[in-house]
Parts: structure tokens; C-alpha cells; sequence
């Protein structure tokens, strides 16, 4: 059985996912914390429980995300002959799941304590002698969870899409829906402090449409990097024009009569076919293996694309 070559990425690549992986350790850190922060003045509020859930599945990107780092550079072998590039994409799916899942999940909640009109209240805490109100402690505990996420979500989103890294780029959106849910938190404990009932369970309502959003159009993207859909950008839903592209160089060829080029997502590589119509066969060989050449160096996120010939390039 002939099994895949091992995928080499270029060296300043490679800097760059190394970089990734130690902001993810960083961030799977402080979330770790804000965690721990929070759930210490967790109290009534349904902003602020909202917050807190959202941290917790918050720490699924980022272990998806380092799980499939350890994985991903595992050599082709006689089991997995495609390599193991693909655990990115499960590691998207994962991420892009847990946004969905938060989101759909708090947004109902939230609906619930709108509808049943339900009453938060924030008591009183005694510390070191002095007694005030609780809404204090949370507030500051907000506040530290609304700094780490700012920073590092900025930094995820601006690195994962120098190596099309899609995971860290939803993580980078999860990031910034755990800072903005902390901001919306901290006004409904403001409204709770005020007497406006109805001001934490709004908060934690449009935090959770904000979020829902965004995961079903990740989890969206996800699904169809898994049914080989072809490759779009990292951070936008336009297709990739790679194939496009691949197809003009092969067609400068003078031996070409015409080409045609697919193209798919392994994570942050990508894999296809070229089906070439040569216009005779004389070197055929060494011809086919200049092409395969020109398309498998193109560009540093090919991965492997195979040419085949055939006598219609457009309906292989």
C-alpha cells in the first residue's frame, strides 16, 4: 500500500503554529482561573452564571486545538495512509460546537428568566470585618475576565489566519464573546443593583444571540471542510480561488490542451487532483512530473495534488 509522503510545512510556518500553540497554553491558563474567579461570587445572576458556563465551554477550543497539534505531524502510515492532518478539522468541529452549543443553551435559559419574570438578588458578603454588597466582588471578578480574553483573542485572530488556522480563529471568536459577556454581566449587576430586574436577564439574552450566531456559522464551515466542500479563507466565507489559479499555470504549459484542478481542506493544507488533456504524448512522462512539480510547490498550503491525464479535463 503506498502511503503519503510526510507533510513538510516551511520553517516560518512552522514558527508561527509553535507561536499559536504556547498563546493557546496561555489562554487555556487564564481561562482556568476566570473560571475559578468567577465561580467564587457566582451568586444569582443570570449574567454572570451566563459568563461563567461560557468560560467553562469555553476550554474545549483550545484542548481540541492542542490534542490535534500533537497528532497532526504523526507520518502516513499503513492504517491512516492519508496522514493524520485532518485532526485540525475535528478539532474545528469541536470548537465550532461548543459556540453553538453555549450560545443555543444560554439563550434558552435566558428566555426562561425573561418569561418567568424571575427576580435576581445580590446579598451582602462580611469580609475581614466589613460588610457590603456582593455585587462588588462579582463586578470585580468581571473585570478580570474581561481582560486576558481581549488581549489574547485579538492576537489568536490576527495569527491564526497568517497559517489557516480555522480552530484558533473560533477560538479568537470565543474569546471575544467571553470578553463582551463580561462587559454585559457587569451591566446586569448594575441593573440588579438598581432595582431593574429585567436589565441581567436581557444582558445575558443578546450575549447568547451573539454567540449562537457565530457558532452555527463556524460549525457550518467545519461541516463542510468535512465533506471536502472547496477550501475558503480563514476569515471569510469566500471560496479560495487556489484551483482557479493552479489551472492558469498549468494551461502556460504548450503540451497542454486543457486542465482542470480540485481542491479540498486537511486542516490548514490543502490536498486535490489535476486532470490534464495533453495536446500529444511525446515526454509525456517527464512532462507530467514537471506539472506535478509546478503544483505541489505553488503554494506552501498544498499538501499533495495528484495529476492524472485524461481526454476531458472538465468531466473526470
Amino acid at each position: 500500500m503506498k502511503v503519503r509522503k510526510p507533510y513538510l510545512i516551511p520553517i516560518d510556518k512552522e514558527r508561527q503554529l509553535d507561536y499559536l500553540v504556547k498563546l493557546e497554553w496561555w489562554n487555556l491558563g487564564f481561562r482556568i482561573s476566570i473560571i475559578a474567579v468567577l465561580g467564587l461570587v457566582l451568586g444569582s445572576s443570570q449574567a454572570m452564571k451566563a459568563a461563567w458556563i461560557e468560560d467553562i465551554l469555553s476550554l474545549i477550543p483550545p484542548v481540541a486545538f492542542l490534542i490535534a497539534m500533537h497528532f497532526r505531524n504523526r507520518p502516513p502510515n499503513g492504517t491512516f495512509p492519508y496522514g493524520y492532518q485532518r485532526a485540525t478539522v475535528i478539532a474545528f468541529l469541536c470548537a465550532a460546537t461548543a459556540l453553538s452549543l453555549m450560545g443555543s443553551l444560554l439563550l434558552l435559559d435566558s428566555l426562561i428568566k425573561l418569561i418567568s419574570q424571575e427576580h435576581p438578588s445580590v446579598g451582602a458578603i462580611t469580609l475581614f470585618g466589613h460588610t457590603f454588597w456582593m455585587g462588588w466582588l462579582m463586578i470585580a471578578a468581571l473585570i478580570y475576565s474581561v481582560i486576558p480574553p481581549m488581549v489574547i483573542g485579538r492576537l489568536q485572530t490576527k495569527a491564526a489566519i497568517q497559517v489557516h488556522e480555522k480552530t484558533v480563529y473560533v477560538d479568537g471568536k470565543m474569546s471575544k464573546a467571553d470578553w463582551m459577556t463580561g462587559l454585559a454581566a457587569i451591566v446586569g449587576i448594575i441593573g440588579i443593583g438598581a432595582g431593574i430586574w429585567w436589565a441581567d436577564a436581557l444582558a445575558a439574552a443578546m450575549i447568547a444571540i451573539d454567540v449562537t450566531k457565530d457558532g452555527f456559522i463556524n460549525l457550518k464551515e467545519a461541516v463542510g471542510d468535512l465533506l471536502d466542500r472547496r477550501p475558503r479563507f480563514t476569515a471569510e466565507t469566500k471560496p479560495e480561488h487556489l484551483a482557479e489559479t493552479l489551472e492558469i499555470a498549468l494551461k502556460q504549459y504548450e503540451w497542454v490542451a486543457d486542465a482542470a484542478v480540485r481542491l479540498r481542506e486537511e486542516g490548514h493544507v490543502f490536498s486535490g487532483e489535476a486532470f490534464i488533456t495533453p495536446r500529444h504524448t511525446h515526454q509525456l512522462t517527464e512532462h507530467l512530473a514537471a506539472a506535478e512539480a509546478l503544483l505541489n510547490h505553488y503554494d506552501w498550503r498544498i499538501y499533495e495534488v495528484v495529476v492524472s491525464v485524461t481526454t476531458n479535463a472538465h468531466t473526470a
